[in-house]
C-alpha cells in the first residue's frame, strides 16, 4: 500500500480508537459495529473486497491468492484493526464482570453478544 494510502487510514483509524479510548459509548458501539462505525467515521472497504462475518462473528475479507498485493496490504490493515476492536470487546466484558474469570482464548471464543 502506498504510504500516502497508509498515512490517510492511520490518521482516521488513530481518531477512532482514540474515542473508543475515551468515550465508553462511542466503544461500545464500535465493538457492537466495528466496520459500520469505520465506515461513519470516513474509512471505506477496500475496493474489490467484500466483507464476510465467520466463527465467533469475526470479519475478515477473503480475496483470490491472485488479488493484487496493493489490496491484499490494505486488507491487512482492516484486519489488523478489527482485531484491535475485538480487544476492545474483551474489555468491555471484563470490566462488567460477565468473564473476568475466563482466559483470553475462552474470552475470544465466547460470542455471547455481551458487552
Amino acid at each position: 500500500m502506498d504510504s500516502a494510502k497508509k498515512e490517510e487510514l492511520d490518521k482516521k483509524w488513530k481518531a477512532i480508537a482514540t474515542r473508543a479510548v475515551t468515550d465508553d459509548g462511542f466503544k461500545k458501539k464500535l465493538v457492537a459495529d466495528p466496520v459500520g462505525v469505520m465506515i461513519e467515521n470516513g474509512l471505506t472497504i477496500p475496493e474489490g473486497a467484500e466483507m464476510k462475518v465467520g466463527s465467533g462473528d469475526k470479519q475478515t475479507f477473503p480475496l483470490p491468492s491472485n488479488a493484487p498485493q496493493e489490496l491484499k496490504d490494505e486488507v491487512k490493515w482492516w484486519e489488523w484493526r478489527l482485531d484491535s476492536i475485538r480487544e476492545f470487546g474483551k474489555e468491555l466484558k471484563i470490566k462488567k464482570g460477565g468473564h473476568s474469570s475466563m482466559s483470553s482464548q475462552e474470552a475470544e471464543e465466547d460470542n455471547s453478544g455481551v458487552f
